[in-house]
């Protein structure tokens, strides 16, 4: 009955996903689904943004079950270049933030199901020493508690992984006025020693830290970056034109709704998936 019960609220929780988008989807239409941490079964009270692993596979049986074909980056890219249409109900799923229970929990279930995902991973985060701590947006996490690179490259070698572009240091709160409250860097003029950013200093921040990160993935990989997963899913005009510049077309947020194939690639919407 606890395994039925389980089953049950996974799949309530995606049906309220889904729920609000209607009832069918337009030609060339096609989901974003945005997760983050998978959990076991012992895991206590979960993150807000957390799934247990048994939750997400119920979920992925319930996308197949009920028609939803998860899509690669490049079958959306190819779609969009008058190559072969999306299939009906086209979903694409991404990852955010590389923990590493993407590798140890989700990738099995991607294997089994065969579904294409999108990892994105923050630079700044990958760098810190094996043995170090990674300043998780202000909690102090084990690096060991990220993918390696050498997991990285396993999942990438699998053909269903795509690796993003997650920022180098952008994945943080910036002052942003007189008061000292933070606000996304990305977005953010940073306020410093009772000044603000100018236009030029803030666009060559922005320039600096989008180009690192794509040239430590592709150091790692051996495959720059094609898409930007804006933390916190916030980004500019400014910012989307600089990731197109460096080689980076798919810009992903995290407003909700159906994307059309006339929604722009730099502003591609994302449902999360959170804790109701």
């Amino acid at each position: 009955m606890a395994i039925l019960n389980d089953f049950r609220r996974a799949l309530l929780a995606l049906l309220f996903v889904f729920l609000p988008l209607g009832a069918a989807q337009a030609a060339g239409d096609f989901i974003v689904l945005c997760y983050h941490e998978v959990e076991n079964e012992k895991t206590g009270t979960l993150a807000r943004t957390a799934v247990r692993a048994s939750d997400l596979a119920a979920q992925f049986a319930w996308l197949q079950a009920n028609g939803y074909h998860p899509v690669s980056l490049q079958q959306i890219l190819d779609s969009r270049q008058g190559g072969p249409a999306l299939p009906d109900k086209a979903l694409l799923l991404t990852f955010d933030d590389g923990k590493r229970d993407v590798f140890t929990r989700a990738f099995p279930l991607l294997k089994l199901f065969r579904f294409p995902v999108v990892v994105a991973l923050t630079g700044h985060w990958m760098n810190v020493p094996d043995e170090g701590m990674v300043d998780y947006d202000g909690v102090p996490i084990q690096r060991s508690e990220f993918v390696s690179w050498g997991e990285v490259r396993e999942m990438q070698r699998s053909g269903l992984v795509e690796i993003a572009s997650h920022s180098y240091d952008l994945h943080r709160g910036v002052p942003a006025n007189p008061q000292g409250n933070t606000q996304p860097a990305t977005t953010t003029r940073v306020y410093s020693e009772g000044v603000y950013e100018t236009d030029e200093v803030y666009l060559a921040r922005l320039r600096a830290d989008l180009r690192r990160n794509s040239e430590l993935i592709e150091k790692h990989t051996g495959v720059p970056p094609r898409a930007i997963v804006w933390p916190y899913g916030r980004s500019n005009r400014a910012a989307q034109e600089l990731a197109v510049e460096l080689g980076m077309p798919v810009g992903m947020t995290l407003e909700d709704g159906i994307n059309t194939a006339h929604t722009p690639l730099p502003q591609l919407k994302r449902y999360l998936i959170e804790e109701s």
